[in-house]
C-alpha cells in the first residue's frame, strides 16, 4: 500500500484557514463573517507598487538572479541602513516571502533530529517548516498573564542541550503582539554566544510598533555573527501577495548555504522585486501611516476585551494581533459555535483559536488570537458581537 511520508502525517493544518469551510457555509446562509482571523490586512498598498510593476518593460519575464536582482537588494540595503544597519548585497538574498526565510534559516542552521528553542505561543508556520525539515522545536512557554516576558536566563538555559542550534525570536510578535527592546534582545544574544547558538530573528513587523523604535536584532554588536534575520514587505506595505521577503545575515557561511538553497528554487519573482524597490528607499512615510492607523485599532479591540467578563489580555505593543483567553474551554468549539451556530443581526465573527501557537499540549486551548485587519467601524461591530457571542455560548454551557 502506498503511504505518505512521516512529514506529511506529522505537519499540521494551518490553524488559521482550517475552518475556512465554516465561514464559507455561513455566508452561503447570507451571514456576513467579520474575518479577524488571518492578518491579511485591509488596507490599499502604496500606488507606487504597481505603477513600478506596470513599468516594466523588458521583453521577456525571465528568472531573476538567485542572488535577487542587483537594485532590489541594494533597496534592501538602502531599507535597513535607516535603522543603522549596514549590510553589504552579500548579507541579503530576496526570498518567496518571509515564509522561504523562515524554512531556508531552519535548513541552513539545523539537521534532521537538531533542536530549535521557539518561545510559545509563536507564529504558527515554524510548527510546519520544522516538521518539513525534521528539525525538533523546544518550547519555552511565555503566559499572557504577565505579557509574555521572558523568563530569566537560567531558566531558558536549562532548555539548552546537546542537540540545540539555534534560538528563534520573532519581534514584533505574531501572535501575541508582544515587543521586546535592545535589553531583552543582549540577554537572548549573550546566550547563544554563550552556548555557540544561532538565533533566528522574524522582524516582519519590524515597523509597526506603537510605543517604541524600530529597532532590528542587527544593530547589536554582539550578534554580528550569530543572528540571522527573517523579513517580510507583506505586511509593512500591505502586499501579502506580492511573496517577496528576504533573509539577512552577517554571517559568511550562512550566507553562502542561503544562497545555495535560493539557487536550488531558481528564484524570487521578478515583477515583485522591480516593484519593491522604491518602497524599500521610501518605506517610513507609508509605514508611519499604516502605524498609527493599527495603534487605533489595538485600542479599540484591547477596550472591548477589557469589558468582558472573565476574558484576560494584555495591550500588545506592535504588530496588529493580540492573544486573549477567554473563560471557556475550549476555543475551538467557540469559533465552530461563532460560525455555525450564532449571529446577531446577520452577523458573526471569526477568530483563531491559539492552541496551535503552542507547542506545549493543551497549552492555549481557552485562547484566541485576533488579527485586527478591518477598520474601526467594523471593528467596534464585530467586538459587539463577539461579546454578544461569548455570552451565548457561555450560556448554552
Amino acid at each position: 500500500m502506498l503511504t505518505t511520508s512521516k512529514r506529511a502525517n506529522t505537519i499540521i493544518a494551518s490553524p488559521i484557514r482550517k475552518f475556512l469551510p465554516l465561514m464559507r457555509a455561513a455566508e452561503q446562509r447570507g451571514v456576513k463573517v467579520f474575518k479577524l482571523n488571518v492578518g491579511d490586512p485591509d488596507i490599499a498598498p502604496p500606488r507606487l507598487l504597481f505603477a513600478t510593476i506596470k513599468k516594466y518593460h523588458q521583453p521577456n519575464l525571465g528568472y531573476a538572479p538567485s542572488p535577487g536582482i542587483s537594485e532590489h537588494v541594494e533597496a534592501w540595503a538602502a531599507y535597513y541602513r535607516k535603522f543603522k544597519v549596514e549590510l553589504q548585497p552579500a548579507n541579503i538574498i530576496p526570498t518567496v516571502g518571509g515564509a522561504e526565510a523562515i524554512l531556508f534559516s531552519l535548513l541552513a542552521v539545523a539537521d534532521p533530529g537538531d533542536e530549535v528553542i521557539v518561545f510559545e505561543p509563536f507564529y504558527a508556520s515554524y510548527k510546519a517548516f520544522a516538521a518539513m525539515s525534521s528539525v525538533k522545536l523546544v518550547p519555552v512557554t511565555l503566559r499572557v498573564e504577565n505579557n509574555f516576558a521572558l523568563p530569566a536566563a537560567a531558566e531558558l538555559e536549562k532548555k539548552i542541550t546537546k542537540k540545540t542550534r539555534a534560538i528563534v525570536v520573532i519581534n514584533p510578535n505574531n501572535p501575541s503582539g508582544t515587543v521586546w527592546g535592545e535589553k531583552e534582545l543582549q540577554s537572548i544574544i549573550a546566550l547563544a554566544r554563550k552556548h555557540n547558538l544561532f538565533v533566528i530573528c522574524d522582524e516582519t513587523y519590524r515597523e509597526i510598533v506603537f510605543e517604541q523604535k524600530p529597532f532590528s536584532i542587527l544593530r547589536i554588536p554582539a550578534a554580528k555573527q550569530c543572528a540571522i534575520v527573517v523579513d517580510s514587505a507583506s505586511k509593512r506595505f500591505s502586499a501579502p501577495g506580492a511573496r517577496i521577503g528576504c533573509v539577512a545575515s552577517l554571517n559568511a557561511d550562512i550566507m553562502a548555504a542561503l544562497l545555495k538553497f535560493a539557487m536550488a528554487r531558481l528564484s524570487a519573482p521578478t515583477l515583485e522585486q522591480y516593484g519593491l524597490i522604491p518602497l524599500l528607499k521610501n518605506s517610513t512615510g507609508y509605514t508611519a501611516k499604516i502605524t498609527a492607523e493599527y495603534k487605533k485599532r489595538r485600542d479599540v479591540v484591547f477596550s472591548a476585551l477589557q469589558e468582558m467578563p472573565g476574558v484576560t489580555c494584555r495591550r500588545p505593543q506592535g504588530a496588529f494581533y493580540l492573544i486573549a483567553k477567554l473563560p471557556v474551554a475550549d476555543s475551538e468549539d467557540f469559533v465552530k459555535f461563532m460560525l455555525s451556530e450564532f449571529n446577531y443581526k446577520n452577523k458573526t465573527v471569526m477568530v483563531t483559536p491559539a492552541a496551535d501557537f503552542y507547542m506545549t499540549k493543551g497549552l492555549g486551548r481557552n485562547e484566541i488570537r485576533i488579527a485586527y485587519v478591518l477598520n474601526v467601524k467594523e471593528l467596534k461591530e464585530a467586538m459587539d458581537i463577539l461579546k454578544r457571542g461569548l455570552a451565548q455560548y457561555l450560556e448554552k454551557k
